[in-house]
């Protein structure tokens, strides 16, 4: 993308023409001869961040943080610093002192001063520690809490506790995302059973009119083949023969993590690495019965792995 920024004269073609910088390179161009004048980045001087329409570039601000969904008050809202000093880092007196903390107070209060702020603000402080536990990105906490804030808006979140509606958000987002995590999982770190995880689930992906896609059993490869300990050339020959289970229809109406176990044992087999049913079941988070099931149906129907 290309800014302008001034109209000067070029020192190759001696004639005034409009100066423009490339944001991608840092080059300065001139519009008359096309001679790059500097790729210099530190004599740019346009702004550091991008911009791909008039909108975005009258949308952009250098100051305050980032607008964010995962916040109650989408992070718009300032916060009276701790510090009692002053500008010139004097402290201040006391009345003063005992002003800024009655200030300080009552913008607390103002900020979660409804019931909605206030679930809102318990929701997403539980949603900011299951990230970490369950290494999610970014863009999954934003869904999670975009799913969470439409529920809260129709009223759904009532007579339900809030551990069980966020984390059935934050299932639906990662399904959503593609990001292979499953209900018992969710369910384990959250501190709830995995049947009232599943009927919030339910309620949720009815009342939304959700269209949910299904994991991907590749992407569980790598998540069960890592807790494994597994050899790259393993992942490599499991990834191969679970396309090929894909496009032989057998994945249809299969639990995919199950299917990825049964496919990594067979894998594991094929390329000499020693693992037991038990030690896959227990990294997939199903049954030894599944897998040894998956196996039997695998060999029957494609017996050859490529």
């Amino acid at each position: 993308m290309y800014m302008l920024v001034n109209e000067s004269v070029c020192k190759t073609c001696y004639k005034i023409a409009d100066i423009i910088t490339d944001t991608e390179s840092g080059e300065i161009i001139c519009t008359n001869c096309g001679m790059v004048m500097s790729n210099d980045k530190s004599v740019q001087n346009t702004s550091e961040w991008r911009a791909f329409d008039a909108n975005q570039m009258r949308d952009r601000s250098r100051v305050g943080m980032p607008m964010t969904l995962t916040r109650h008050d989408k992070g718009l809202s300032t916060v009276i610093g701790r510090p009692d000093k002053d500008a010139s880092g004097q402290g201040l007196d006391i009345s003063t002192r005992s002003m800024m903390q009655r200030l300080r107070m009552w913008d607390y209060r103002i900020q979660v001063s409804t019931p909605t702020d206030r679930n809102l603000k318990n929701a997403f402080q539980k949603l900011d520690r299951l990230k970490g536990k369950l290494g999610l990105p970014d863009n999954v906490m934003e869904k999670a809490a975009y799913i969470y804030r439409k529920v809260q808006q129709q009223g759904m979140v009532k007579g339900r506790t809030i551990a069980a509606t966020l984390s059935a958000s934050i299932y639906v987002a990662s399904r959503e995302a593609g990001v292979p995590r499953t209900l018992a999982e969710i369910a384990s770190l959250s501190n709830i059973s995995d049947k009232e995880l599943s009927r919030v689930y339910r309620l949720i992906v009815l009342n939304l009119d959700l269209k949910v896609p299904m994991i991907d059993p590749v992407k569980c490869i790598a998540k069960i083949a890592n807790k494994l300990e597994l050899s790259e050339k393993t992942k490599r020959h499991a990834i191969s023969y679970m396309h090929n289970v894909k496009t032989s229809g057998i994945a249809a109406g299969k639990d995919p993590m199950g299917l990825a176990g049964a496919v990594l044992y067979l894998s594991c087999l094929h390329c000499d690495e020693h693992r037991t049913q038990l030690d896959v079941a227990a990294a997939s988070g199903v049954t030894e019965v599944t897998i040894r099931s998956r196996c039997k149906e695998l060999n029957t129907k494609i017996p050859q792995l490529n």
